[in-house]
């Protein structure tokens, strides 16, 4: 992979979430020296939220090792003893004092200013006219699509750019190390760039509400949807991405991409109408396999056991903010279900997030105690190899699988119960 060589720099990052961690990393890899500011108490203890990305964590220590990274706790009192060339500012989980302090600081200093983060339409144009640098760019993470925040960054598939300054960013050191390592890229002014990242977001959240609407008819009409979606993205007309029904869509970015939408549009008294389903049927979604499970054992799920492939909210990943696990642990709960959780993963997260409820129990092994496990609910699997369909026939472990994992021919061996989502069983 291509990496640019080696240069004098001086580049702040100021920032706490895993796209300030990940455009750092993305910087050191491509032999850039960075100063990353963050709100942690360490350099340890901030990336050990994201252990379970070793490709981030990997670069993460080496930057430190050789000198490229220098990690800092953030204190506003620090901001008039530093100067660099560049800053980049990454919004989310920054409060809105601590930006306009930094903001206040930066106002008239002659420097580069990148901004990322996912904010009302117009909020990045208002923080450029308030700096006097020329060179003000805004750059958001419509690239990311894989379960590695880090290696999506190294080499964006989309780079989308907004200038405060036409024809300034490629003079931009931040800027041009990104556009030497991708090949598909745009250039425009801030507002522009702002309004299309909130319109491919909140098209990326309406299509997978739809797949997932038109994937509760394909159950009724005994169609697979599996199939129908490898036929759809024939037509490029509808793209590839975003065609697979399941238990809908978490994390941060989407549903904040949601809320920002609504509130803009409310604000001017407009409609926000589909913005509205669209939140709903992912809400919905989301309890939907817990309600195929509940039909099952015809209301009674008392005393049975659960076993839970799967927690974070997307493959490979750890993160389980938005996840469809958060609404079913609950309700399973509430019908006295004893619940087991298999993901090597999401294991610390769920384990600080529910640390005082002894009803979460968690294996490393996927197929531990089967012969005790009453049912198998799949909402996520990151594993490299499949499911083993016939430690699953010892038991007949009836599946309720929420991600649509299994393929057809997997089903056809099972000799248990199988539902998915639209799958035209069960």
């Amino acid at each position: 992979m291509k990496k640019t060589s080696t240069q004098a720099s001086s580049i702040c990052i100021i920032g706490n979430n895993a796209k300030a961690v990940a455009g750092a990393m993305a910087l050191t890899y491509f032999g850039l020296s960075v100063t990353f500011y963050a709100l942690s108490k360490s350099a340890d203890e901030h990336v050990r939220r994201y252990q379970f990305d070793k490709t981030l964590c990997n670069q993460w220590q080496k930057s430190l090792d050789d000198g490229s990274l220098i990690y800092c706790t953030f204190d506003q009192a620090v901001l008039p003893s530093i100067n660099f060339d560049t800053y980049w500012l990454f919004l989310d989980q920054m409060t809105d004092d601590v930006q306009q302090t930094v903001l206040d600081y930066l106002k008239y200093q002659s420097c580069d200013v990148c901004l990322s983060g996912i904010v009302q339409i117009g909020r990045i144009e208002s923080i450029a006219e308030q700096l006097t640098s020329e060179n003000v760019f805004y750059i958001p993470f419509v690239f990311l699509n894989d379960a590695s925040i880090f290696l999506a960054t190294i080499k964006p598939r989309l780079l989308l750019i907004g200038e405060k300054t036409e024809k300034t960013a490629k003079d931009n050191v931040v800027c041009r190390a990104f556009l030497e390592h991708t090949d598909n890229y745009c250039l425009h002014n801030l507002k522009t760039i702002e309004f299309t990242r909130s319109c491919m977001m909140n098209l990326m959240a309406s299509k997978l509400s739809l797949i997932n609407e038109l994937a509760r008819l394909a159950d009724h009409c005994s169609v697979d949807m599996l199939e129908v979606e490898s036929l759809l993205k024939l037509d490029n007309r509808l793209g590839v991405g975003f065609l697979k029904a399941g238990w809908g869509y978490g994390g941060s970015t989407l549903p904040k991409e949601n809320e920002i939408l609504k509130k803009h549009l409310l604000d001017l008294k407009l409609s926000a109408n589909i913005v509205d389903e669209v939140v709903y049927i992912n809400n919905d979604q989301k309890e939907l396999i817990f309600r195929k499970l509940w039909q099952y054992f015809d209301s009674n799920i008392a005393s049975k056991s659960i076993m839970i492939w799967g927690a974070g909210y997307k493959e490979g990943t750890g993160r389980t903010k938005g996840s469809a696990i958060h609404n079913v642990l609950p309700l399973l709960w509430g019908h006295n279900a004893i619940t087991t959780v298999y993901d090597p993963l999401a294991k610390d997260e769920l384990s600080e997030e529910y640390s005082s409820d002894e009803r979460l129990k968690f294996t490393d092994f996927p197929y531990a105690n089967l012969e005790h496990i009453d049912a198998i609910i799949i909402i996520n699997w990151s594993e490299e190899y499949r499911p083993d369909i016939s430690l699953i026939n010892q038991n007949k472990t009836p599946i309720f699988d929420a991600k649509n994992l299994l393929r057809r021919v997997e089903i056809q061996q099972l000799e248990g119960y199988y539902t998915g989502i639209g799958r035209g069983i069960g």
